[in-house]
């Protein structure tokens, strides 16, 4: 491994030393927030961004939903799983925030404009949390024995894999 991968991990491993991911409820509630904010700034100017926002909050309630089951029944996702979930999210809620951020920055001063900057500013931040989510997924991933894509190097030597 590289000076700079070590480096990362040392990091990482501060940020998040037991290699918990994030709570999945913290990031329905950011979500649930995000909805309820576009529910109250939204007009039908922006129908594309509309879409693209409405679709990635409501969709991801119902992710977040599911991997909330699934720990609670004990069925948690393989690192990998939760790491691609996680970076999607991070694309599309960045995509989120900083289009409705963008689609509001000339409007006057309002009530609508004040609650869309607010679900672009949590957009924002979900995103956030959910990269580094990603990030700290990947990098425990090796560490985790009933993940399916990793391997220990005693089963390499063995010829098990």
């Amino acid at each position: 491994m590289s000076a700079t991968g070590l480096e990362l991990r040392r990091i990482l491993h501060c940020i998040d030393p037991f290699h918990e991911y994030h709570d999945p409820a913290e990031t329905v509630v950011l979500t649930c927030v995000c909805l309820t904010l576009l529910h109250y700034s939204y007009d039908m100017t922006d129908v594309p961004t509309l879409m693209l926002c409405s679709g990635t909050f409501i969709g991801y309630i119902v992710v977040f939903s599911g991997e909330i089951v699934g720990e609670i029944v004990s069925a948690a996702a393989d690192a990998y799983v939760d790491a691609w979930w996680s970076a999607t999210g991070a694309a599309l809620f960045g995509a989120c925030g900083w289009l409705t951020m963008n689609g509001w920055r000339d409007v006057p001063p309002s009530t609508r404009r004040t609650h869309a900057q607010a679900a672009g500013i949590c957009a924002i931040v979900t995103a956030t949390i959910l990269a580094l989510d990603a990030i700290l997924a990947i990098c425990s991933a090796h560490k985790e024995d009933n993940s399916s894509r990793t391997c220990s190097k005693s089963q390499h030597r063995a010829g098990h894999i």
